[in-house]
């Protein structure tokens, strides 16, 4: 079995190679997700350090080092933090390292001015926790913009950090005649304390490389499921939606209708007034049929300036109904681009499903023909086909 001393030593030791492999992963984030990790690797080095300053102070029994070793690992436990705040977007503060400052003034006067380990265990051990409350507190109150699985495993490392070492700060206060020493190997508290600094280092570093790639592929996949411009689901994403829907329709005998909106007149706008506008204008659109579309309803961009809209459960009158509610609701809506203000109009068709359509595309395709129906008939107006009839 190791010795505090040689524990310490190796825990130093994985927490160097941590930080390093940090380090080398840094390139491969996203660049939202650099400064976080900076952040981190540098805490990381810097509780390695301070580990190592106790090993020092362990070995030639001198109290000059506590307080900077102290100062690292508050510092470490503050760039933690701030990595926990940066990852969620979160605006930088001073006061995070306040504890920093508060706790390596109180330390450096109960070594050098009024020596006293039960005041300065004290000391520590409350900058400690709130910088690790801090960082569980930042986790939990952004858990629903990350719900994986490594954030709440991370949070439950700071809790967990921060009770013991509550606890193993109220063993030295209420034994004062304990010796605060990692080389001595049989007190099973100073034993305790490599692991303590090898948990966030190390454990925690993994924990956080993870959370780093679970928000990279999640961005992957909304990337893969988004339209750019409009932040709609793209067409792959309303294909597989629609099939979905189409195969519950078929099984269960549920309704289920679909709406292809076209803005009119789109070329006319980017003509006139450029291809920003023209964005501005599909944006707008994009919003107002979303505000319009909740619940098991679901639009998304179809390609250029055309929308489907997606009606789960509904009968063609329901269908007929919600495509004249978006229809009027973008005939109303304003779209200001510089000094200008837009308001475009859209045609829609609509069809619902039939026992005799083989797949979601022969929905599709009447659709496209009711929407072509509404075009000839002048614009900004909604038409419906279902079995050759076009109404």
């Amino acid at each position: 079995m190791l010795d505090p001393l040689s524990a310490f030593a190796f825990a130093i030791l994985f927490s160097l190679l941590n930080g390093a492999v940090l380090g080398f992963i840094h390139g491969a984030l996203t660049p939202e997700l650099q400064p976080s990790s900076a952040d981190w690797r540098i805490g990381t080095l810097l509780m390695a350090g301070g580990g190592a300053l106790f090993v020092g102070q362990a070995a030639t029994n001198s109290d000059f080092v506590v307080p900077i070793a102290n100062a690292c690992w508050l510092f470490g436990l503050a760039l933690y933090w701030r990595a926990v705040r940066r990852f969620f977007g979160r605006s930088d503060s001073i006061w995070i390292f306040v504890p920093v400052v508060a706790g390596t003034a109180g330390n450096a006067f109960f070594v050098f001015v009024m020596p006293s380990v039960g005041h300065r265990v004290s000391v520590a051990t409350v900058s400690w926790m709130v910088l690790m409350l801090g960082g569980a507190a930042t986790l939990v109150r952004n858990r629903r913009q990350n719900r994986s699985i490594s954030a709440t495993v991370l949070s439950g490392i700071f809790v967990l950090l921060a009770i013991i070492l509550l606890l193993r700060g109220l063993y030295y206060i209420t034994r004062p005649a304990a010796v605060i020493s990692i080389a001595q190997p049989l007190n099973w508290v100073n034993a305790l304390t490599p692991l303590l600094l090898a948990v966030l280092p190390i454990v925690g570093t993994t924990t956080f490389v993870l959370l780093c790639f679970e928000r990279i592929r999640a961005e992957l996949q909304r990337v893969a499921t988004t339209d750019a411009l409009t932040g709609l689901p793209n067409r792959l994403t309303i294909g597989e939606r629609a099939d979905a829907l189409f195969k519950q329709a078929r099984s269960l005998g549920l309704g289920f209708s679909i709406a292809v909106i076209d803005v009119d007149h789109f070329k006319g706008v980017n003509d006139q007034y450029g291809h920003d506008a023209g964005d501005v204008v599909l944006r707008g659109v994009a919003q107002t049929l979303a505000a319009q579309c909740r619940g098991g309803n679901l639009v998304g961009r179809h390609g250029g300036e055309e929308f489907v809209a997606l009606f789960d459960g509904a009968t063609m009158r329901d269908a007929m109904i919600a495509s004249e509610r978006l229809r009027a609701e973008i005939e109303v809506s304003a779209h200001v681009v510089g000094q200008t203000t837009l308001h475009v109009t859209a045609s829609i068709g609509v069809a619902t499903f039939d026992l005799a359509d083989k797949d979601f595309a022969d929905i599709l395709r009447r659709a496209d023909r009711a929407l072509y129906d509404a075009k000839a008939a002048g614009r900004n107006c909604v038409r419906y086909e279902a079995a050759g009839i076009t109404a």
